[in-house]
């Protein structure tokens, strides 16, 4: 558990009670990092996990030892970060920025024996997108002389106009997920979803609401979540098509990644009510959560607290029921893996650096 610092002061509530405020420590760009609340132990049995890890520098992870190498680059320079993103079985793909939101990016390939190269800058317009093993780079509308967004791999091939109004926010395979809304004044906000080869529109999935997680041929989304008159609902569809299914949810979700294998979805979850030691905080904290999507069941990661609006990094390792966790701490990422039927996650050696949120990671086999 971390150990609050000196500038960590008692603050005083309405009621007249005094409280401690949330422990911080100095992180990225000056700013400083509020801290997550962690009970873990080390390693008790073998993983196999490793990582690809970003952050002020580009780190290959065993989880087991603890042991990190650090990629031998000059492309992420002194105030800059990298995120790691994804890539084939022998390529893996980073960005990287810095505290200047100014400043370029640029999109990096990671070759299988270790180089890091830059392959291209990114406009003030692009992002990149993945499914995990391919990378697009999404030109979004800037004017009204370019009101259409555009994709187009990474590696070259067509560039290919999206429709009017659609904001992509996610890829899987060849369908891109977004949101729509054709007329700011006037229409009303979909998810929809977009042939990345055509640009076609394939399907409109419900409104006024925002993807939760894309991956393994699905799309989810919650519905309902902040609306005290309907229950909060988890939905998911095949991105093929068919029925939407629905499971319900404790309260507001948000970041979700899925399993490789389609039958898992870690996500944050909001906290019913804020936390008793840290009063001053005004917004709930957030647990870390798998639910089982075939039964709706729920488990929550135990013994790791967030606070409100922070992000971790989250990745499942392959088939072996492991979720990678990655938890901005400030001046270091620490590194935990938590596989139901612990009592607490795992936690190797926590990495120094300080790192641009959200903590990026992809879980690699070389």
């Amino acid at each position: 558990m971390p150990v609050p610092t000196p500038s960590d002061l008692i603050s005083t509530i309405p009621d007249g009670r005094t409280a401690n405020t949330w422990p911080t420590a100095p992180g990225a760009c000056g700013a400083d990092t509020l801290l997550p609340i962690v009970s873990s132990a080390p390693p008790a049995k073998h993983t196999g996990i490793q990582i690809l890890l970003g952050g002020d520098r580009l780190r290959l992870v065993d989880f087991d030892s603890g042991q990190a190498t650090t990629l031998p680059d000059a492309v992420v320079r002194p105030g800059e970060y990298a995120a790691v993103l994804a890539g084939d079985p022998v390529t893996a793909y980073a960005t990287t920025e810095s505290c200047d939101e100014a400043a370029p990016y640029a999109m990096v390939r990671i070759s299988v024996d270790h180089r890091v190269s830059v392959i291209r800058p990114l406009g003030p317009t692009e992002s990149p997108l993945t499914d995990g093993h391919r990378v697009w780079i999404a030109s979004f509308a800037s004017d009204i002389d370019n009101p259409y967004a555009t994709i187009a791999p990474v590696t070259g091939g067509q560039r290919v106009r999206l429709p009017h109004g659609f904001y992509a926010s996610a890829i899987a395979g060849d369908t891109i997920v977004g949101q729509m809304q054709p007329d700011p004044g006037i229409s009303p906000t979909w998810l929809a979803l977009v042939d990345a080869r055509t640009g076609r529109l394939q399907a409109k999935l419900e409104q006024h609401v925002a993807p939760l997680a894309v991956g393994a041929g699905q799309v989810l989304w919650t519905s309902g979540c902040d609306d005290d008159a309907s229950p909060c609902t988890l939905r998911r569809r095949s991105i093929a098509g068919g029925q939407t299914l629905g499971s319900p949810l404790p309260g507001p979700a948000c970041c979700g990644v899925v399993s490789p294998d389609g039958t898992r979805m870690a996500f944050l979850i909001e906290r019913t009510t804020t936390d008793s030691r840290y009063d001053g905080h005004p917004l709930p904290p957030m647990d870390i959560a798998i639910m089982r999507l075939d039964t709706g069941w729920l488990d929550i990661v135990p013994g790791i607290e967030l606070p409100a609006k922070s992000q971790p990094g989250l990745a499942f390792a392959g088939h072996r029921d492991w979720l990678v966790i990655a938890l901005n701490a400030g001046s270091r990422t620490r590194l935990l893996a938590w596989q139901p039927g612990l009592r607490q996650p795992y936690e190797t050696n926590a990495l120094p650096g300080p790192v641009h949120d959200p903590p990026t990671l992809v879980i690699t086999s070389h």
